[in-house]
């Protein structure tokens, strides 16, 4: 089957984003690594951008007006015809031979405005696409001409970004055109650092650009993605456990509800990009009595869009996903400043890799199989 989405609109002002927790890093004084400053692009990035820049009509899109605001239309056309399954980018954890460990975050490659191998993150908890400058630039992405930067909110803080649209990205047959995106300061959460990569630049993958598909499948104990089109999503009969959980995509994150040590049912976002096992909101630590102020040690600084932030670390005794038991689960609060998700739990990608995780976005749910 193949199909075309010819009507998508989405609206660029005001343009918020809840952005990835990438990397964990370490130093002898916690406080010394938090940045004083906001992530912002140079003079002469902005200038270059502008140059760059390109009107609405030359981008093949489309600008109505609102009463408050203004929208763009024609963004994120996908076309697929068929189902594709492509490999992830081999990242290993510390624990490689436990389920997922030998793909640590869902990254593929893809082929971005005619530029083959260009890595693609694939994160959930990211309600818009981010490049960073430098990967704009080497890529040729536009920003909309007119357009003023816009503040996207991450751990650590905030930023400002420029509205861009990337003419194409194609993953195997699958073809996203004029997707709607943010180009953002080279913050090191944009990047692939290590000693088998140097420094990669990545793009963030926003699921949101994707939910026209019947469902998008992260298969981390396997080592691979698939996208569907054909047909609605069948479960793997050989899968130990499985559950499915409803999905409200709020803001444009995929949110269920979670249960902790038999309390409660909290709103929590599913973080495919997130580097940590969960992340709780302070009252809600509190409550739980797993942290209170001035309890435990504070981290090192935990660096992700916006700059970087302060948490202290607990492991939860068990948590409930559908009918999904998880236990001894490694978390976080975040100590100071602005807490991320609007007071909503966060499970990373370090809980979400045990699984076969399937976005069914024609029936509404998430589907967790191990």
């Amino acid at each position: 089957m193949s199909f075309i989405l010819k009507t998508v609109r989405v609206t660029l002002h005001p343009w918020p984003a809840l952005a990835l927790l990438l990397l964990a890093g370490c130093a002898t004084d916690p406080y010394g690594r938090l940045e004083t400053a906001t992530p912002t692009l140079t003079p002469d990035q902005v200038a270059d951008l502008r140059a760059r820049a390109r009107t609405p009509e030359q981008l093949g899109i489309r600008m109505e007006l609102t009463l408050q605001s203004f929208a763009y239309s024609g963004l994120n056309e996908l076309s697929a015809p068929s189902t594709v399954t492509v490999p992830l980018f081999k990242i290993p954890t510390d624990n490689p031979r436990e389920p997922g460990g030998q793909h640590r975050m869902p990254m593929i490659t893809g082929t971005v405005n005619g530029k083959e191998g260009v890595l693609l993150f694939l994160d959930s908890g990211s309600n818009q696409s981010v490049l960073g400058y430098s990967l704009s630039r080497d890529l040729n992405i536009p920003i909309i001409a007119g357009c003023k930067p816009v503040t996207g909110m991450g751990f650590g803080g905030s930023e400002d970004n420029y509205p861009a649209v990337v003419p194409e990205v194609r993953i195997g047959s699958v073809q996203l055109l004029r997707l709607a995106a943010l180009i953002a300061p080279d913050v090191q959460a944009l990047r692939l650092p290590g000693h088998l990569w140097g420094s990669r630049q990545l793009m963030i993958l926003s699921l949101g650009a994707l939910r026209h598909l019947s469902y998008l499948t992260i298969d981390s104990p396997r080592g691979a993605v698939t996208f569907g089109v054909d047909g609605p999503y069948l479960t793997d009969p050989q899968s130990a456990a499985v559950t499915a959980l409803p999905v409200r995509w709020e803001s444009g994150l995929p949110t269920v509800d979670i249960s902790i040590d038999n309390h409660g049912s909290y709103p929590c976002i599913l973080d495919t990009g997130g580097d940590y096992g969960m992340f709780v909101p302070r009252e809600l630590a509190a409550g739980l009595g797993y942290w209170r102020p001035g309890q435990g040690e504070v981290n090192p600084t935990l660096g992700g869009m916006g700059g970087a932030g302060l948490t202290t670390a607990y492991q939860i005794k068990r948590a409930q996903l559908g009918a999904m038991p998880l236990v001894k689960i490694p978390a976080r609060t975040q100590v100071i400043g602005p807490e991320v998700g609007n007071g909503r739990l966060l499970v990373g990608n370090a809980v979400l890799r045990r699984f076969r995780v399937t976005f069914d976005f024609r029936r509404g749910v998430v589907w967790l199989e191990r």
